[in-house]
């Protein structure tokens, strides 16, 4: 009977020490691709980063850390960056990885063919502009091979936050021979080849996303993880319940409602932090009734963004008048002149310009305000519809899935969206790039205004950091006389957490890549 038990308890021992350690994660939104040159969202980019390395990468507090490159230098004028990569690095297929494809991923990434959300952020590479807008050829683009370890990035103007910017999961290398050999199904499980800490074993729409450890990833020895497992989590309220349950080891976001409860009664696991995000209202500045400037300055100037941040969300949001948040570094915002106007003489405003346009209760606007189906935007949402309402603007809410939403966005197939943008790097431009004239991707509003893209022309060009913010500054300062969109807040990271769950760092960026993390 004794050897009966020893035999049992040794067996259960073998099975636990062979026993997968799995991390499930919520990610709010189901990807739309997983192309990293073609993922569009915060939710996408966090996938990306567990299956791919870019030349940097962030690290466990989301500052750019060695990736595919181990290190790298600037030149004295700051034009010429070299990087130097890994020795035997290898894609998961077991083929090497080299400059070669280096140089192929910048290349397909600026093209113009590739439609990428991204390219206007590296318009500072040389030839990137000219590329991506399809007069000069793509093999002209300022990212050369000197050998299989080494690649020279040439620059037109300086951009200090390089390595932030290329530890962006739409900057990661890609492989050229599967590319090569597959086209658009490349990025099918059956198909991807990765290089990154996971490679990807199973994506079944609407249902998870499911990663295994890649043994052949350059640091395999420092991930704990055999699998991690992304669930699409827009139902905040349904998610907050799996967590508890213990089906959601980690969730991205959760119903402000609840966040009174939950820093009473999961406190230890409730991450509450400063995010470099801002949400805003898109305008549509084609549809007829909105390109009228007066139009949009009532709608911005009726919302009451201190009611939104306060009572509404309440979760340590600030009320946002401007597009870059206040935390950026290195940044003065121009004066907001309408921030401290009464609520009362803000909708006394609001009317006149609206009267003006020729709407008011009398002659009513109907409007359709296009989001997700996340809980708390449809919450933001019906209050904004209150506030519009005694202009006499009538708001139907238009909810739907997140890629759905973003689909329409990118094609102009809505009237009012609600939007964010969450910082690529911490710099002011990153969020006035959005709404570049010559960019459709980013820019939903379909702002344009030739004397604000010559500003951001300008501060990209200028190397002094002083006279460069002042540019920006002035850009803000037009667009937001434009108003092609109506901030509402500027953001915190909402995250649930385990506590057995060890290796997450707060940080600015909300990046946190399963390597670091462990489950205990």
């Amino acid at each position: 009977m004794r050897f009966v038990i020893v035999c049992v308890a040794f067996l259960a021992a073998a099975s636990a020490a062979h026993a997968q350690t799995v991390l499930t994660r919520g990610n709010h939104q189901d990807p739309s691709s997983l192309d990293p040159h073609r993922i569009i969202t915060v939710y996408e980019n966090n996938i990306v980063l567990d299956l791919f390395e870019g030349l940097t990468v962030p690290n466990a507090a989301g500052a750019p850390a060695p990736g595919v490159a181990k290190n790298w230098s600037v030149s004295d004028d700051g034009l010429v960056w070299t990087f130097t990569l890994r020795e035997d690095l290898q894609w998961s297929d077991g083929e090497p990885l080299t400059a070669r494809d280096v140089v192929y991923s910048f290349r397909r990434l600026m093209n113009p063919e590739t439609a990428s959300q991204y390219p206007g952020l590296f318009y500072g590479i040389k030839n990137g502009a000219a590329i991506n807008g399809g007069t000069a050829a793509i093999e002209s683009l300022g990212v050369e091979a000197t050998n299989e370890t080494t690649v020279i990035v040439k620059l037109e103007s300086p951009v200090p936050y390089l390595p932030e910017l290329l530890s962006n999961g739409f900057a990661a290398i890609v492989p050229a021979h599967v590319i090569e050999r597959h086209g658009d199904s490349w990025a099918a499980p059956e198909n991807m080849t990765s290089s990154g800490a996971f490679v990807l074993e199973d994506f079944r729409p609407q249902d998870r996303v499911v990663l295994s450890a890649n043994g052949l990833f350059h640091s395999a020895n420092s991930v704990s993880l055999d699998r991690v497992v992304y669930l699409p989590t827009e139902d905040q309220s349904a998610a907050l319940a799996l967590f508890r349950a213990g089906g959601l080891d980690t969730n991205l976001e959760f119903p402000t409602a609840r966040t009174p409860w939950l820093r009473e009664n999961l406190a230890d696991e409730t991450r509450i932090a400063e995010y470099l995000i801002t949400f805003y209202l898109s305008f549509n500045t084609t549809h007829h009734a909105l390109s009228d400037v007066r139009v949009r300055r009532a709608l911005n100037m009726a919302i009451d963004r201190e009611t939104i941040a306060a009572r509404v969300l309440r979760s340590g949001e600030r009320p946002a008048y401007g597009l870059v948040p206040p935390a950026v570094a290195g940044y003065t915002p121009p004066a907001y002149g309408d921030r401290d106007v009464s609520h009362t003489e803000r909708v006394a405003r609001a009317k006149a310009w609206l009267n003006e346009a020729g709407y008011g209760l009398s002659n009513p606007l109907e409007l359709t305000l296009s989001l997700s189906s996340a809980e708390d935007r449809r919450r933001v949402a019906a209050a904004i519809g209150a506030m519009w309402k005694p202009l006499g603007v009538n708001v139907k809410i238009n909810n739907t899935e997140g890629k759905v939403l973003f689909s329409r966005l990118r094609t102009g197939d809505f009237e009012i969206g609600y939007s964010a943008w969450a910082a690529d790097v911490n710099d002011a431009g990153n969020f006035l790039a959005v709404l570049d004239g010559r960019s459709s991707n980013s820019n939903y509003a379909r702002y344009k205004n030739a004397t604000y893209d010559q500003l951001l022309d300008s501060a990209a060009s200028t190397s002094d950091a002083t006279g460069r913010a002042t540019i920006l500054s002035a850009a803000e300062s037009l667009m937001l006389k434009d108003a092609p969109i109506a901030p509402l807040v500027h953001g915190v990271s909402k995250n649930l957490v385990g506590t057995h769950v060890s290796g997450w760092v707060d940080n600015p960026r909300d990046i946190h890549l399963s390597r670091y993390l462990k489950v205990d």
